[in-house]
């Protein structure tokens, strides 16, 4: 940018005035170069933020400004100073008020005229700082803005990996069917799903909540997905009833090892569980997870004993497997922490009550279960809301 001490446009219809200002100006070592107009004075002004203009007014009340527009415009625009032929103090308190750097009047002495352009380079610092400063910000705005478009982006994208990761519901297999439903706060969510149908008897599920939120969580999420996958695939491979049958036993144990392993500081909260199709009975396994697992039958709603440390704290810490026999007409709940938000009491052990009053005659289906805890109608749940429904002959 220019500085004030390069060429001074002096703008005016005044011949005379403008050459006796000319020649003021010039004794204080500063060129000048003289407009008619205000429109010659913008074609020939090279820097508005800086470089000054002198207007010579034939106003002395203040009158022609308060009407003339154009002239209020120039005056915010530019570093503008206003000559006057018989300045009013109505006159000057409105030129300043519009904007201008300062207010001369005709036949000012050569000291006072120094003195005001020494001010007037001081005004002229300020305004280029502040026009740097405002570039700058708007740069950064505008980064800011790209950022936040490519991590919506980056999110969207997430948000359809861990979409495509979830199991198809419902899942129908004789007299049972699971199903479930997953309300993120953010686009991503620390909490996963998974259940599979295998070998033609076994009804393969698991429940998880990763600590945190965001990509971080969602990330694990997908590692947990891998991971289970991979151990449920040599199960098919190898034909294996055997480990089918003791299942899920070890499988907390495998994961608290692999995610102690990746070193990214995460940990979650599971319930994890493999239903023998013939025999009915289930078998389970429960990681810290609450609320705890919700058994319904016959419009009565109770949660199912069993407890264990989270899985990815502790090195050596191992979880014991649970089973139990599943009645001809059942639903078994598993609901991620994030419901107890939508429960009015304080209390934890209140909000565990209420939710099995809730639970007990809505668990027929997925819809039912939603239905219920009113998830539709939330539009910001400060948590992840998800929950998976089991039923038998319902």
């Amino acid at each position: 940018m220019t500085a004030i001490n390069s060429l001074v446009i002096l703008v005016g219809e005044n011949e005379a005035r403008l050459t006796s200002l000319q020649k003021a100006v010039q004794s204080c070592d500063r060129s000048c170069v003289l407009a008619s107009d205000m429109a010659e004075m913008v074609a020939t002004c090279e820097d508005s933020i800086s470089q000054l203009v002198v207007f010579v007014s034939s106003d002395t009340s203040g009158e022609m400004l308060e009407h003339d527009n154009a002239l209020k415009a120039v005056l915010s625009k530019y570093l503008m100073v206003v000559c006057l032929h018989e300045p009013s103090v109505r006159s000057v308190a409105s030129y300043f008020r519009h904007g201008a750097a300062d207010v001369w009047s005709d036949g000012i002495s050569q000291k006072d005229l120094t003195e005001s352009l020494s001010r007037i380079q001081d005004i002229a610092s300020t305004r280029v700082q502040r026009h740097q400063y405002s570039g700058d910000l708007e740069k950064t705005n505008l980064d800011l803005q790209e950022s936040l478009r490519v991590l919506k982006q980056d999110q969207i994208a997430g948000l359809e990996v861990q979409k495509s990761l979830m199991p198809e519901s419902p899942l129908t297999v004789g007299d049972y069917e699971i199903s479930h439903s997953v309300t993120p706060s953010l686009y991503l969510s620390g909490d996963f799903i998974g259940y599979n149908f295998v070998l033609e008897r076994y009804l393969l599920f698991y429940f998880a909540d990763v600590s945190g939120h965001g990509s971080s969580s969602a990330f694990v999420t997908v590692l947990l997905r891998f991971m289970i996958g991979r151990v449920i695939r040599r199960h098919i491979t190898e034909n294996d009833h055997t480990a089918l049958k003791s299942a899920p036993e070890g499988l907390l144990e495998h994961i608290n090892n692999q995610i102690l392993a990746t070193g990214l500081g995460k940990h979650l909260t599971v319930v994890a569980g493999c239903l023998d199709t013939e025999t009915s009975k289930l078998r389970y396994v429960v990681g810290a997870q609450l609320p705890r697992p919700i058994m319904i039958v016959d419009g009565k709603a109770d949660y199912l004993p069993g407890k264990g440390k989270p899985v990815g704290i502790f090195e050596d810490a191992v979880w014991d497997v649970a089973e139990i026999q599943l009645p001809e007409r059942c639903a078994l709940v598993l609901l991620s922490d994030g419901v107890f938000e939508l429960v009015p009491d304080k209390e934890l052990a209140d909000k565990e009550k209420t939710l099995l009053e809730f639970l007990a005659t809505s668990s027929n289906s997925i819809e039912n279960l939603k239905g219920a805890l009113s998830v539709d109608f939330i539009e910001a749940p400060q948590d992840d809301v998800s929950m998976l429904l089991l039923t038998r002959g319902m």
